[in-house]
């Protein structure tokens, strides 16, 4: 073969090799366009957005009339799915050109008009509008006074109508507005019985322009705290309405709503606490939820046979999950106190310990951990996902010895991997009221919405939960109450690509890819992987082949219509679970767990002793300090009366002994 030859087949193969991979670079889908350069605020708040649904921005900056014909061509890319331009640029473009342009894509591409103030022309924003927005202006407000209002305008603000939301700022910039001109307000703030408009659209035939105040809040870290994402979402509300709006199904998305109720500690008993199985089961089906048991693999032999046939019987409604291994007082806890090898040690045994549950019980279980008490530092994370964990679910989704990352991303998403590689589900404890507020950004992210509560919180009733679980539904009429491992293993996003086939992100090691088209179609899967452990990737139990790009693994699929396939990241490890001790030979573990069975099945039973349960699982080391002296206490009681008998019974002995003797 000639050298030509041999080169012209090169280029083939790579090629071909990109379009395998579907690495081909993608096109702009967000025209954003601006008369400065430079990260003003109103550009960081789109990037952001855009970034969340993973669209692609350019940016033109227009400098002249060259730039300005730019735009407009820009505007008329047949990829573009939204238009985004500052307030300060609309008198540098003619409307007219960029309604035309606007007009070629044959359907409608929505225009955000950002960052209006009170320096924007009035004139100018008046003509944007068709005079519905007259000009806009600040008003100072004391911070925290105030919130986010939310209208009703469903195909827009879907599942966050009606709703408030933290209101962050010292000042505010509001529009003033024209109702007669058919102006649609979408959010405002509120003030006493005031409402400011920050957020609107305006109709001008068939094109559709949104208009957008400048809003900086003040300064809102990025927290572990579980209601963080409030406070966050809402100085993007209006970019990210916008842009879900826009993008449909272009943007990530979820493949389904889901939600979950998990019920820590309890066992196969009935009944456990509170907790009465059988009339549970009667609620579920009634308000339509699922009930998670979180656990303990230390009760892995001790399930009685009517609740492992109701379980069995009632996939639908009832599963299982692991919960710590013997639920030993932050046995995952701080490794000063807990040594790595000691929770490595703890992990092992429990798969080995619901590995016996199963072939017990014949009931499946999750390999999702919750953590007993508190997540565990990092490294914990990492073992987990060695021995194939699929997730955690915690209410902090970050390590005991880490630090929130400081991105949008993490606060709005209910799952992240920033910590080991592992996937880290965030849940809500529904024994404190929980802000409507947060379902309803959960609910119009896509994240599932995980609940948990202890075997008390049905102390009020067997109903408790049928409120929770009834608002869930309202917010999301089509959710989805599975398992914590049917939830981990649809734990994905996917988006439309303008090829027809479909980009997916994955999170879990385990995913059950499904495709709701009647067609065939081409998936693009991506997972973010740190490459730390030995693994193979399987696809319905067979190996396939992969790519590695940076921090990423990528492989392509074909999935039939209507089907779905199983993914399987497969971690090689060291585990054999036939080789590990699931005995209880530790009397200490085996107390902690009868007393803990005696806790929640007698001294739960009144009033005063769920008043001690709560006091003791907010101040723990106190009440067990107290406990150790009372035992001191005791056991110097009990010696002092112990040495007391003793000299009673000598003396005793000595007077039995003269009086023998003087016989």
């Amino acid at each position: 073969m000639t050298s030509r030859g041999f080169t012209y087949w090169l280029i083939v193969a790579a090629v071909c090799s990109v379009a395998a991979t579907g690495s081909n670079a993608p096109a702009a889908e967000v025209s954003y366009i601006d008369v400065a350069s430079g990260r003003s605020y109103a550009r960081q708040q789109m990037a952001t957005a855009a970034k969340f649904y993973g669209l692609e921005m350019e940016e033109t900056v227009l400098t002249g009339r060259r730039d300005t014909a730019s735009a407009v061509a820009a505007i008329g890319d047949p990829n573009i799915v939204a238009v985004v331009i500052t307030a300060n640029t609309l008198s540098a473009l003619d409307q007219q050109q960029v309604l035309a342009a606007l007009r070629k894509h044959g359907h409608r591409i929505p225009v955000l008009i950002v960052g209006v103030t009170e320096q924007t022309d009035s004139a100018v924003l008046r003509q944007w509008s068709a005079g519905a927005i007259a000009g806009c202006k600040t008003s100072a407000i004391a911070q925290g006074r105030g919130s986010y209002t939310v209208s009703s305008i469903t195909d827009i603000t879907r599942q966050l109508s009606s709703h408030r939301f933290p209101l962050n700022q010292t000042d505010i910039r509001y529009m003033i507005m024209d109702a007669r001109h058919g102006v649609q307000l979408l959010m405002a703030a509120k003030l006493d019985s005031v409402e400011l408009p920050v957020f609107a659209n305006v109709a001008l035939g068939n094109q559709v322009l949104f208009f957008a105040t400048e809003t900086r809040a003040d300064d809102i870290p990025v927290s572990p705290d579980p209601f963080r994402e409030q406070a966050v979402f809402a100085t993007l509300a209006p970019q990210l309405m916008f842009l879900r709006y826009a993008a449909g199904l272009r943007a990530w998305h979820s493949p389904a709503s889901y939600a979950n109720l998990t019920i820590d500690d309890a066992w196969l008993r009935e009944r456990y606490g509170y907790v009465d199985y059988v009339k549970l089961l009667r609620e579920a089906q009634g308000h339509n939820f699922h009930v998670t048991v979180a656990f303990v693999p230390w009760n892995f032999d001790r399930s009685e046979p009517a609740m492992i046939s109701l379980f069995r019987t009632h996939p639908d409604r009832f599963s299982i999950t692991v919960h710590g291994n013997n639920h030993d007082h932050q046995e995952f806890g701080l490794y000063k106190t807990h040594p790595l090898n000691m929770q490595v040690d703890d992990i092992r045994q429990a798969l080995a310990r619901m590995e016996r549950f199963s072939e017990l019980t014949h009931i499946p279980y999750s390999p999702v951990m919750v953590f007993p008490h508190s997540i565990s530092p990092e490294s914990t994370l990492a073992a987990l996902k060695r021995y194939n964990f699929l997730a955690t679910a915690n209410s902090l989704n970050v390590p005991s010895d880490a630090s929130a990352p400081p991105d949008e991303e993490f606060a709005l998403r209910a799952v992240t991997q920033a910590f080991a590689n592992f996937p880290s589900l965030r849940r809500y404890s529904a024994e404190v009221p929980i802000p409507e507020s947060q379902l309803a950004i959960d609910a119009f992210i896509g994240n599932p919405m995980l609940f948990y509560v202890h075997q008390g919180f049905f102390a009020a009733g067997i109903d408790s939960f049928n409120r929770t679980a009834d608002t869930v539904t309202e917010l999301q009429p089509d959710v989805q109450w599975q398992s914590l491992g049917h939830i981990a293993q649809h734990l994905y996003l996917t988006k439309l690509r303008d090829d027809g086939a479909y980009d997916v992100r994955l999170y879990t090691g385990s995913t059950h890819l499904e495709n709701t088209q009647k067609r065939e179609s081409t998936f693009f899967i991506e997972k973010e992987e740190d490459f730390a452990l030995p693994m193979d990737v399987l696809v319905d139990g067979q190996p396939y082949a992969y790519e590695r790009v940076g921090t990423q693994v990528r492989l392509k699929l074909l999935v039939p219509g209507g089907k779905s396939r199983e993914i399987t990241f497969r971690y090689r490890n060291d585990l054999n679970l036939a080789a590990v001790d699931i005995s209880k030979s530790s009397s200490r573990i085996s107390i902690i767990r009868l007393l803990s069975d005696f806790r929640d099945n007698m001294v739960s039973r009144t009033a005063l002793g769920r008043r001690f349960i709560r006091s003791y699982t907010g101040k723990s080391s106190e009440w067990n300090g107290i406990a150790v002296i009372l035992t001191g206490l005791v056991v110097a009681l009990g010696a002092w009366h112990l040495s007391k008998g003793r000299k009673s019974v000598s003396r005793v002995a000595r007077r039995g002994v003269i009086t023998v003797t003087g016989r």
